[in-house]
């Protein structure tokens, strides 16, 4: 197949890492793709178009000329603000079919455009009832995934005091300030590691609330050195769209400690693959962080079979697939 795969994203985070995976992997299972992105973007496009908003004209002019053009088999859109410009650049040009996929958790506003849509990809079956509304032609619940190649499994004799984790965004809806009070609760023995970026002002609040405790504020860390450096990871936020920084962390075999809202509560089976607590509730974080620090065979399983089901069910190599044959299933359908 020939494939074209569209995101205007600014900056280069885990959504657009996403994107070049899957590119690189449809590649290798012998697809042509080529990526659409901004001018002077991080995704280093084959195609450079200005995407000065959702509704921007030119843009879609633009890549209309392209898809009428050239023959792309699918137009595969993965940023809400692009879902526009694609329905509306391959309007009327029947050969090419548009796939879009939804990671947010929050209802999609109606488009009359998005009837040019072939098929939605949503991450968790969670987002795929917020489409229902738009009666999709095709959808499929395909989650992301992890490259365990990237994740060497390396389980390791706790620290002292216990390092607990929270990785991402500093943002008030990710739940750092339950995980200091949870290291407030935990008392002496814990020590709390704070890694990720955030607006200036709120990271003053969260030190300012933290003042006293053991709790480190890293800035940006590796992936592999962050997992090395702590014991738990915590994934407090109110909501989470999917986290893939578990599925990271169960491969990397550091026991993970989520909110059961959103994505957590479908890719863990608390107790199995981790832990899975109610958000905004401290107390439940503390309880099930001690337990992961105190009761040892619990751990070892929590590692193990945390790996195994990053390896069964989200590695890479597995996951790709269902992309593809998504793909073929729009390709051909009528």
């Amino acid at each position: 197949m020939r494939i074209l795969q569209v995101s205007s994203a600014r900056n280069l985070g885990g959504g657009e890492t996403h994107l070049l995976e899957l590119s690189e992997n449809l590649r290798k299972r012998g697809n042509e793709v080529v990526v659409a992105g901004r001018r002077n973007g991080p995704l280093k496009p084959d195609i450079a178009l200005p995407f000065l908003n959702s509704a921007d004209l030119f843009s879609a002019l633009r890549l209309r000329s392209i898809l009428k053009r050239e023959r792309f088999d699918i137009v595969h859109a993965h940023v809400a603000r692009d879902y526009s410009i694609v329905a509306a650049a391959a309007w009327k040009i029947p050969h090419v079919k548009i796939v879009f996929t939804r990671h947010l958790l929050y209802p999609i506003r109606s488009h009359f455009l998005y009837r040019r849509v072939d098929g939605w990809i949503a991450i968790t079956s969670q987002v795929l009832q917020t489409l229902s509304p738009l009666a999709p032609k095709m959808s499929a619940v395909i989650p992301n995934w992890v490259d365990l190649a990237k994740f060497a499994h390396r389980p390791h004799a706790l620290h002292d005091p216990v390092a607990v984790g929270v990785l991402g965004q500093i943002s008030p809806h990710k739940g750092h300030d339950d995980a200091i009070e949870a290291i407030r609760l935990l008392g002496n023995g814990y020590r709390l590691r704070i890694a990720g970026k955030g607006a200036e002002a709120y990271t003053e609040t969260l030190k300012a609330k933290s003042a006293g405790l053991p709790v480190d504020f890293l800035g940006f860390v590796s992936l592999p050195v962050f997992f090395e450096m702590i014991d738990v990871l915590a994934v407090p936020s109110w909501e989470e769209p999917f986290g893939i920084v578990l599925l990271e962390a169960m491969a990397a075999g550091v026991p993970v400690v989520s909110t059961d809202r959103g994505g957590p509560a479908e890719i863990i089976v608390s107790g199995r693959d981790g832990i899975l607590v109610p958000p905004r509730n401290p107390a439940a974080l503390a309880t099930a962080i001690r337990s992961l620090a105190t009761d040892q065979p619990l751990r070892e399983r929590i590692i193990n079979d945390g790996r195994r089901r990053a390896e069964e069910e989200y590695e890479v190599s597995r996951v790709i697939p269902r992309v593809e044959n998504f793909y073929r299933a729009v390709v051909t359908r009528s």
